[in-house]
């Protein structure tokens, strides 16, 4: 009897080792079967054609002009480049260059670079210039300083044609500094948002300023036609900069040419040392302290 159940325990022993082997295997196939089928669901969604192409819908075309070059000026702020170049259009949103093509003749319009007073390339020669400092323009700025007005005394205007922009865009300016010779506060523009809208009215931009002694400081900006229609910008890309000390709040009340209303506005500190505050029509703008 001893024998016989001494055999029965192993016979059963061996069995339950031989199905939980055969579940341990079947487990073991099964997860490998579903690891596979996640690798490969995994696979498709992040490597489908369709997610990879780009459609190149951001381009940007940069001119690249053999030694010497042609300069002209068309106006106090920009000239002409000419000449034979190389065309180069890269794909902004992947960054492949989508086509290089060497040209015997292509043009560019580009604002001038300034040296006291004279372009250094197209030899233009700024009449309102003076030896006293200048600021110097941050990186993606340039300062653009207006002339006094033959018509009235102490106002300073500046015509920015379409053609100026354009060139301001194609030099990567960001922000054009419309400022007086010698003063404290520029109208900053946003080259591409007023380019954008110069182009979708083909109007220029026409700026007015005076900055007074009472420290208050006159601004207009104005879009042109060519027939000489005038409309108001949008003024969500320009500001005025006042370059002063920084105080704990700056207050700015602004009394508009359209109406007697007083607009009551504030001032943004930038550690780069001004204020920003909101261009919001054309009219004085007063500092309160």
């Amino acid at each position: 009897m001893e024998v016989y159940t001494l055999h029965e325990n192993k016979e059963d022993s061996g069995i339950r080792r031989m199905k939980k082997t055969l579940a341990f295997a079947l487990l073991t196939l099964m997860l490998s079967a579903f690891c596979y089928a996640a690798a490969e669901a995994e696979t498709m969604s992040i490597a489908t054609p369709t997610d990879l192409a780009c459609a190149h819908e951001n381009t940007k075309e940069t001119v690249f002009f053999f030694d010497s070059p042609a300069y002209t000026s068309v106006s106090s702020t920009t000239h002409k480049v000419y000449g034979p170049a190389t065309v180069q259009v890269v794909c902004l949103d992947c960054g492949e260059v989508l086509s290089t093509e060497t040209v015997d003749y292509k043009e560019e319009l580009r604002p001038h670079s300034m040296k006291r007073g004279q372009c250094a390339l197209c030899g233009y020669s700024d009449k309102t210039w003076t030896k006293q400092d200048k600021p110097k323009d941050a990186a993606g700025e340039r300062t653009l300083y207006a002339q006094e007005n033959k018509n009235t005394k102490g106002l300073l205007s500046l015509t920015l044609s379409r053609e100026d922009l354009i060139a301001l865009n194609n030099s990567n300016i960001a922000v054009a500094l419309v400022r007086g010779n010698s003063g404290s506060v520029a109208i900053a523009l946003d080259v591409k948002n007023v380019l954008t809208q110069s182009r979708e009215s083909e109007a220029d931009l026409y700026l007015e300023l005076a900055e007074r002694e009472d420290g208050s400081f006159f601004a207009g900006v104005i879009l042109v036609s060519g027939s000489g229609e005038e409309t108001d910008p949008n003024s969500e890309g320009i500001n005025l900069r006042f370059y002063r000390e920084a105080y704990s709040d700056l207050q700015v009340s602004l009394a508009p040419v359209s109406s007697g209303a007083i607009v009551e506005t504030k001032g943004v500190w930038n550690e780069h040392g001004y204020w920003s505050v909101q261009y919001q029509e054309e009219g004085t703008y007063f500092i309160l302290q």
